[in-house]
């Protein structure tokens, strides 16, 4: 594999499909990746609560593997007038 970075830090404010099935109703939390799967805002495919702040740390895991983050063609935000929904994903180590 690939040598990089062991860690990467998603701040999630609504649905984040990894590439490769993880799924849940909680908001945050740390997840060790062992096999392909979804991460998704809590109560998908409804709507999230207003003001609903995930923190995700997403680790793969051996350190020289990486974690690939693919998003949905269908991925959108709840509503296009909201200006403070966002999806942030950030290097663990280069923040």
């Amino acid at each position: 594999m690939e040598r990089g970075l062991p860690l990467l830090c998603a701040t999630l404010a609504l649905a984040l499909a990894l590439a490769g099935a993880f799924r849940s109703d909680k908001c945050g939390g740390t997840i060790k990746i062992e096999n392909p799967g979804y991460l998704t805002s809590p109560g998908y495919p409804h709507s999230y609560h207003p003001s609903e702040k995930c923190e995700w740390l997403i680790q793969a895991p051996e350190p020289y593997q990486r974690i690939m983050i693919n998003f949905n063609p269908h991925f959108d935000l709840e509503d296009r007038d909201c200006k403070y929904d966002y999806v942030e994903v950030i290097d663990g180590e280069n923040e």
